[in-house]
């Protein structure tokens, strides 16, 4: 019987941290480490802003003029070449 109740919270904690991990209707602002410095993220509400991991702490930082932040390529490209994605669509794959 203790089984099944450590099966229960094991599968429980782990589907809290998988639904955890991205909320699409949040900012997107990364929980920044040493571990993760310097990365940068999508800012789910601006796409003309990104976040990027500075000290332990999660900075935004804008994009130049004309541009918007691509998640898949990673960086600020022209609108020409900007696409919308949907923000968790890497969480669900």
């Amino acid at each position: 019987m203790k089984f099944v109740y450590v099966l229960a919270f094991v599968t429980l904690a782990y589907a809290v941290s998988v639904i955890a991990e991205c909320d699409p209707h949040g900012s997107g602002e990364p929980t920044c480490t040493s571990s993760n410095e310097g990365a940068i993220s999508r800012n789910f509400w601006d796409p003309t802003q990104y976040w990027q991991c500075q000290d332990g702490k999660a900075i935004l930082v804008a994009c130049e003029f004309l541009t918007g932040f691509s998640s898949t390529a990673g960086k600020c490209v022209p609108w020409k070449e900007w696409d919308w994605t949907d923000p968790c669509a890497a969480a669900s794959a």
